[in-house]
């Protein structure tokens, strides 16, 4: 029997509801696409708050939390159906404020942001001089892009020109690509990926590293006043870059959404199965293998 094969598969997460206590929600692609929820998510909310189950959202959106809650209200997410949320953006935010690691704390001068207006809130009461031009910068924030269409080749001129410089680059969210509706939208992990692929110096805040994991714990259990138990935590998400290997990082258990990030390349059938071959040619180039398959995120 193929390892994708003998991967347990399960409709929502009431099979998996006695098996764990807490439950680490990605969003983008698990709970919402981009433009509306997913069909159940915010009743699969609500049924894991009845049975007293604590939820954590985590996401590598390049926003503060408060943006990010914000745009889940209008998903019909309400602030009381999760317990906490972290973000890559908040982790960006926080880094650049506190300077409390080397890597951070080295730099200087003004910031080229590779990214849209609509991103700058991560910037919010830093006094960073921020320019829409590596030319006089000292170091790159990278949140994405400003139009859906494009793509890195877009920014290489500009790229090049900033590795040229030796800027170090923080890239506040490392998701590759996004679901969009029916569309998939670049993110900034994939100019990040192309400027590591160069010799740049990145930093990555969010999953699947391991400090996004380590604040996440922290706060929850200062929520809780008592540690977590993390054999009885689970991660849920569609990418196995990110939401699997993440989890894996965390060592915590992990279920994997076939119809978000990886809906072309898994074809999930009219169950919301994966086809078994195509996941197993992609489980074979991945670093962390699922625990589960779930069809979608409800209950």
């Amino acid at each position: 029997m193929s390892a994708a094969k003998a991967l347990p598969f399960h409709n929502g997460i009431r099979t998996l509801a006695d098996r764990y206590d807490t439950f680490i929600v990605d969003l983008w692609g698990t709970l919402h696409d981009g433009i509306k929820a997913y069909p159940g998510a915010v009743e699969a909310l609500v049924r894991l708050k009845a049975h007293g189950k604590t939820v954590v959202l985590l996401s590598n959106a390049p926003h503060r939390v408060a943006s990010v809650a914000r745009g889940l209200k209008g998903f019909g997410i309400a602030p009381d159906l999760y317990a906490l949320a972290v973000t890559a953006g908040e982790a960006a935010h926080a880094a650049l404020r506190d300077r409390s690691d080397a890597w951070h704390a080295r730099l200087r001068g003004p910031c080229w942001h590779l990214g849209p207006t609509r991103d700058r809130s991560i910037f919010e009461g830093l006094n960073l001089d921020l320019r829409e031009q590596p030319a006089g910068c000292g170091f790159c924030v990278v949140t994405g892009t400003s139009l859906n269409e494009e793509r890195v080749e877009d920014y290489q001129k500009d790229m090049d020109l900033a590795l040229s410089m030796e800027l170090p680059m923080i890239c506040a969210n490392p998701d590759r690509w996004v679901p969009a509706g029916d569309a998939f939208v670049i993110c900034a992990g994939a100019f990040a990926e192309y400027y590591s692929n160069k010799g740049g110096d990145v930093f990555w805040h969010g999953k699947p590293h391991a400090p996004i994991y380590r604040s996440l714990f922290s706060a929850l259990e200062m929520q809780g006043e008592a540690p977590i138990d993390r054999s009885r935590t689970i991660a849920l998400g569609d990418g196995l870059a990110t939401d699997i290997a993440g989890a894996a990082v965390a060592g915590i258990d992990n279920a994997l959404l076939p119809g978000g990030v990886h809906r072309l390349e898994l074809r999930p059938n009219w169950r919301g199965r994966p086809r078994e071959k195509l996941l197993a040619a992609l489980l074979d180039h991945a670093t962390a293998k699922p625990t589960y398959i779930l069809r979608r995120f409800s209950w």
